[in-house]
């Protein structure tokens, strides 16, 4: 992808396996297939875990866990710890009984057209937002049941454009379990920053209704 608010980063989906039946993964290699090379500090993490680990220790590092409190417009994570890798869960919920509300993911507290953004709603064909103030925009309508929930994850090096990956869904049609959420989404952004770290998280609310007070904000970092 091309650096700038002016274009979205690309992105993949791929599922696969590995035929070998008789061992465990234990080396995992990513080769590059075109002209080039990768760049020196490029990285790779490779994440796992065994109902045997007795580790005390964690790769992720919670930074912030918020309950809203209150009804209101803006679920913040506060000031937080800078390190490289963010992950990030958010859970809305309407206050409201008709009125809709929606979401606005910024960093920082920049609001300046620094965003791109490639997302697919039901695994239809991807739409695009450039030159942005926020990330993953959603408008959410219908009755206080409506919800909004994301899973994302943060590359976070302060010289470079921040780039992210979220999955997530959203339902306006009521709760129960002859319901189900109205939509799932899969999203990449970035935010064009290269001089600071995210150290805030900010999810705002510009339309009638409110965030109903039990609306969650997690974050978690490493380094």
């Amino acid at each position: 992808y091309a650096s700038g608010a002016g274009q979205p980063p690309a992105r993949f989906e791929n599922a696969g396996k590995w035929a070998n039946t008789s061992d465990v993964i234990d080396v995992i290699r990513n080769y590059n297939a075109q002209s080039g090379s990768f760049a020196s500090g490029s990285e790779m993490v490779v994440l796992g875990w065994d109902p045997s680990d007795s580790h005390t220790t964690n790769f992720w590092e919670e930074l912030a866990s918020v309950t809203l409190g209150t009804d209101g417009d803006v679920l913040s994570s506060g000031t937080i710890s800078a390190k490289k890798y963010l992950w990030v869960q958010a859970f809305i919920k309407n206050s409201g009984d008709t009125a809709r509300f929606n979401t606005q993911v910024t960093f920082n507290d920049d609001t300046s057209n620094n965003y791109a953004m490639r997302r697919s709603f039901d695994g239809g064909s991807d739409s695009t937002s450039t030159s942005a103030s926020n990330l993953f925009s959603s408008g959410v309508t219908g009755s206080n049941d409506d919800l909004w929930c994301m899973n994302l994850f943060i590359l976070n090096n302060a010289s470079n454009e921040k780039l992210c990956i979220a999955h997530g869904f959203d339902t306006y049609i009521g709760s129960g379990a002859g319901n189900a959420p109205s939509q799932r989404y899969e999203a990449v952004g970035k935010w064009t920053n290269t001089h600071n770290q995210i150290t805030k998280i900010d999810i705002t609310n510009t339309d009638t209704s409110n965030y109903d007070a039990i609306s969650e904000l997690r974050v978690w970092g490493s380094d």
